[in-house]
């Protein structure tokens, strides 16, 4: 919901293709010579042969679909996967096995906790765990097992590209400093609130709450704002300083006990009632933590672009497309 990542497209493209592929028979050059699979659909051995266009026809005329009478075969799916991603999803699969091959070479392991650790950051954008892992599936074609070698695979990458940085106890300590959102505690807000057009109607909607009017329905029927209307007023799990939300609702909130509401609170967009439906406080890291995730960005930053470290990584473990058709 609160974030799409396109750059995995081709991740699930390839899973599609290498499927497709192995059941209409078609070839796919060296891929039965590749290293060890790290556990990602873009690293699996593709079935062996030579081309990636041609061979065994036999499952060529299975028809996948049919518009207008006419009939789309399985081979023609894949023959226009091919030409539209096909060298960009090889790419991908070369990528992973030289990131691989790399990150042993230089005793990189990522454990399981790193990949735990790694995954809680990047479900904090979502309202759940459940709805994370739902858009990974649905956006991405990845399943939560998926998800995790994927995951594991960035970190590789990114300890690649941060090894040689140097950066100074003195940068780490300035960072933390102007990063306290990061590091420090954070309070998060589930709030609802209903939308009117003036102070008059928000007293109104109190006074109706006070003789014990129903919230959600009362936002249904009155809020003019049409995104949370629907839903009763919620407007999610909100971080009690985000930018995004106006100023003087948060600060309206923020003092309430859970199941309180107060207004009006004149905002942006009209005048106000909220609701504190939850309050969930999260304690800082610690400083050995900090000062890790704090080196960890500051060297990203100041590494070598990752496109430049992927290119480096494909030339030294000798990366060559074979088939013309995907040299582009």
């Amino acid at each position: 919901m609160k974030r799409t990542k396109r750059r995995y497209r081709p991740i699930v493209l390839l899973a599609l293709m290498w499927m497709l592929i192995g059941e209409t028979g078609c070839d796919t050059g060296t891929a039965d010579k590749a290293s060890p699979d790290p556990g990602n659909a873009a690293t699996s051995p593709a079935p062996s042969g030579a081309s990636g266009v041609s061979g065994d026809t036999s499952g060529d005329s299975q028809t996948v679909a049919t518009v207008g009478g006419q009939s789309i075969t399985k081979q023609a799916l894949v023959d226009q996967l091919l030409k539209n991603y096909g060298a960009q999803t090889l790419r991908v699969q070369m990528l992973r096995i030289a990131v691989e091959l790399e990150a042993e070479a230089k005793g990189i392991e990522i454990t399981d906790e790193e990949v735990d650790q790694e995954l809680r950051r990047r479900i904090e954008g979502y309202d759940s765990e459940d709805q994370f892992y739902e858009q990974a599936r649905e956006q991405l074609g990845m399943d939560k097992e998926e998800v995790r070698e994927d995951t594991k695979y960035r970190l590789q990458l990114e300890q690649l590209a941060i090894a040689q940085v140097e950066v100074p106890d003195g940068d780490i300590d300035r960072y933390i400093e102007e990063h306290p959102e990061v590091f420090g505690p954070r309070i998060e807000l589930q709030l609802a609130h209903i939308v009117v057009r003036s102070e008059s109607d928000a007293n109104e909607v109190l006074q109706l709450l006070e003789n014990g009017a129903d919230f959600a329905v009362l936002a249904e029927s009155l809020s003019t704002d049409e995104f949370t209307a629907e839903s009763g007023g919620d407007m999610g799990w909100i971080d009690a300083d985000d930018p995004l939300t106006d100023s003087a609702l948060l600060d309206a909130a923020v003092s309430l006990e859970v199941g309180q509401v107060t207004g009006p609170v004149q905002t942006a967009s009209g005048y106000e009632v909220v609701k504190l439906a939850g309050r969930n406080v999260t304690a800082g890291m610690s400083e050995e933590a900090a000062r890790r995730e704090a080196r960890r960005q500051l060297a990203l930053d100041r590494a070598a672009p990752m496109a430049d470290l992927e290119q480096l990584l494909l030339d030294k473990y000798g990366a060559k497309v074979m088939d013309e058709a995907l040299q582009h």
